[in-house]
């Protein structure tokens, strides 16, 4: 029976949702929201407009995450696989872990790798003329596939640390993890469409607007180094079981963990 790590489970988990306010992907949301809503003009709407459409635009952001969840989870599986396949494994933890670091580094504006400095336009509004479930689900594959090396720190780190796992399953898991993560702040702005279009327009105008980003992009840096680090050295299983001993404290957390993992 698979075995899950609860420390690269809850990383994933940061992972995806840093990759959500990550600078190439929080500017996009407002054109999210416009596509997937189907209404013609939705930036020129006012908060209580766009409220009337807000559960059909919930139920077409389902279908986009699980087409962008679909995506990032086959490169998982694929990779996983292949790692496993080749008998990487042993080895990988350890050169993952500098890459890791290397991949924080770039996020803190330290390094620059120019093939993940930006993804590939995809006009998506001119492949499809009309919001519905099945053009949303393509969009969020087509979203996962041209955005992925902006997005490469990230979802390479996690790619890294499904390799490290001993089975195809434990990999495939985290990547799963990764997409929840990705996903919750997807749907939850979504379900808040009114608030977030009006908390865009004034952000987007905004000085501070980024630097928030810059910020989100250090954390990110920092939270990727510290992991890096720790894979590297090879201290992170030692880590990890620290952080079980300090989670068993919570019975709420042994109950779940001895139920679902």
């Amino acid at each position: 029976m698979p075995e899950f790590n609860i420390g690269l489970t809850i990383s994933s988990f940061i992972a995806g949702i840093f990759t959500f306010f990550a600078p190439c992907t929080l500017p996009l949301v407002p054109a999210f929201l416009g596509i997937i809503s189907g209404v013609k003009g939705s930036g020129s709407l006012s908060a209580g407009d766009l409220t009337l459409y807000r559960w059909r635009i919930f139920r077409n952001a389902i279908f986009y995450v699980l087409g962008f969840s679909l995506v990032f989870i086959l490169f998982g599986v694929s990779f996983t696989f292949l790692t496993q396949a080749l008998g990487l494994k042993d080895w990988l933890q350890r050169i993952g872990g500098v890459f890791i670091v290397l991949f924080g580094l770039m996020l803190m504006g330290w390094l620059q790798f120019p093939f993940l400095s930006q993804g590939r336009q995809i006009r998506a509004s001119q492949v499809f003329n009309s919001a519905s479930l099945i053009n949303s689900f393509f969009l969020g594959a087509l979203f996962a596939l041209g955005w992925s090396p902006c997005v490469g720190p990230l979802l390479g780190s996690v790619l890294l640390l499904a390799s490290t796992t001993g089975t195809v399953i434990e990999g495939t898991f985290l990547l799963v993890v990764f997409t929840i993560g990705l996903g919750l702040p997807f749907l939850l702005t979504a379900l808040l469409i009114g608030k977030a279009f009006s908390t865009f327009r004034s952000a987007s105008s905004s000085a501070q607007w980024g630097k928030m980003l810059e910020a989100i992009n250090k954390i990110a840096g920092i939270f990727l180094i510290f992991l890096g680090v720790l894979l590297a050295v090879g201290r992170f299983t030692a880590f990890h079981n620290q952080l079980i001993i300090y989670f068993y404290r919570y019975q709420f957390f042994e109950v779940f963990i001895n139920r679902f993992l």
